[in-house]
């Protein structure tokens, strides 16, 4: 969950890695390979070896990044300054260890290195040039991503979208229609690359099959056992008293949670119609660019969970944690609508046909089957999109209670006073729609 937002300078070196004004004692230090790493893309964008200095801010806010930190690098030469967004793994080692974070950067180094390109050239392959064509090209320019598991080192060094005007819509706020309407429609474009990629060509799209990263954490004997049981039970108090059949509906999913969370995932459940989805669909991961107020732009990031699934984990996530019940009265049918003919105009583009390789009927199937996927991402993600960022919880210290108990033992992200009657709204319609589109 990365953020392009607003920073402050903690730190700068030389172009050797040196430091040349110390650094802010709120930071720790910026470990060695972050700098090795400048320093190899120095050269290739222009800057003299031994001339340029690196200046690092502060790149995310509280609550932004759970496997991730972000920090700004700023190249200097003369007077040339580029800026570079660079995503490491957290430097504190207990929430590195805890939190998976070293499995998720080795999938989104292959994004960046391997499956993005791979997307670009084949639809190159087939005329669609650039988004002007209705290609999907809509992620940032990547410069450097590495990935070493075994030392427990990775950097991704990206453009600053924020230098292109592109902005992050509020975290806080339910998502309008024309964010959703472009979001629904960029989303059935990468989906159906997927779709004819694999039937054009399956030996080049067979390195794209991979699971979710997190799944060995998901299980009845993992360590978030009792965090996902804490969640659910949120999700059970937020119900009102008459709310029978919800609640219980929602006692039950309490005795399936872990098998229904490993259920939604798995690819073979959902062929022939599995695709590589972005796996983080939620409004912190995209950013957009406008014109006159309008959104003209999008540009999705954060594919740490990238994975080979059925296509609709990706659309209720999207649906169910960033929009509301008078979103979904009003426009629920219409963005699926819109998702399909997107979907449908690529795959034509792509010379393939949709009733062939995606039917409608497979789609509205699809969503019968694993609808209530929404309702396992929005346990998670509603009462973080409801907290304000000076009250969400401090990751360190959770991951070092971890370290001690092997097992997260409370919920994540907890209601208070400021935050418990929004949650309750949100996601108590979540649970009604989830029930009225029969997807539970």
């Amino acid at each position: 969950m990365e953020n392009h937002s607003n920073s402050s300078p903690i730190a700068e070196t030389n172009g050797h890695g040196e430091s040349t004004n110390g650094v802010d004692n709120q930071i720790p230090d910026l470990p060695q390979y972050l700098y090795a790493a400048l320093k190899q893309l120095a050269p290739k964008e222009g800057f003299t070896e031994g001339n340029f200095s690196i200046a690092f801010d502060f790149g995310s806010s509280k609550g932004d990044g759970f496997v991730g930190q972000m920090f700004k690098a700023t190249i200097s030469e003369g007077t040339r300054n580029e800026v570079y967004l660079c995503k490491i793994p957290p430097i504190d080692d207990a929430r590195r260890e805890q939190f998976g974070s070293m499995a998720a950067f080795a999938r989104e180094a292959l994004v960046y290195e391997r499956f993005i390109p791979s997307i670009y050239d084949y639809q190159r392959e087939k005329g669609i040039l650039s988004p002007e064509d209705g290609g999907f090209f809509h992620t940032p320019r990547c410069y450097y991503a590495h990935c070493d598991e075994v030392a427990q080192e990775s950097v991704i060094i990206m453009e600053d979208l924020r230098l292109r005007d592109f902005r992050l819509w509020s975290k806080h706020k339910i998502i309008d229609y024309d964010h959703a309407r472009m979001f629904m429609t960029h989303l059935g474009r990468l989906h159906a690359i997927s779709l004819a990629m694999k039937r054009d060509q399956p030996e080049r799209f067979e390195q794209f099959k991979l699971s979710n990263p997190f799944d060995p954490m998901l299980t009845a004997d993992g360590p978030f056992r009792n965090m996902i049981l804490s969640q659910l039970q949120m999700v059970i108090d937020a119900l009102d008293e008459q709310d029978t059949v919800e609640r219980a509906k929602m006692e039950q999913l309490k005795e399936e949670v872990f098998d229904e969370l490993l259920r939604c995932g798995t690819a073979q459940l959902a062929e022939p119609y599995t695709v590589v989805g972005h796996g983080d669909c939620w409004t912190n991961n995209m950013m957009f660019r406008y014109e006159d107020g309008k959104p003209q732009e999008i540009i999705l990031f954060d594919w740490q969970v990238m994975r080979y699934v059925t296509p609709v984990q990706d659309i209720v996530y999207f649906i169910f944690c960033c929009t509301d019940e008078e979103f979904r009265r009003k426009y629920y049918h219409e963005m699926i609508d819109i998702y399909y003919r997107s979907l449908s105009t690529m795959l034509a583009k792509l010379q393939h046909d949709v009733s062939e390789l995606f039917p409608r009927s497979a789609l509205d199937e699809q969503l019968r089957v694993f609808g209530r996927y929404g309702i396992l991402m929005g346990m998670f993600l509603v009462p973080m999109m409801c907290t304000k960022n000076e009250e969400l919880p401090d990751i360190e210290a959770m991951a070092q209670k971890m370290a001690t108990t092997q097992q997260l033992n409370e919920s994540f992200f907890k209601t208070t006073e400021s935050n418990q009657d929004t949650y309750a709204t949100r996601m108590r319609a979540v649970v009604k729609d989830c029930i009225r589109y029969g997807y539970f």
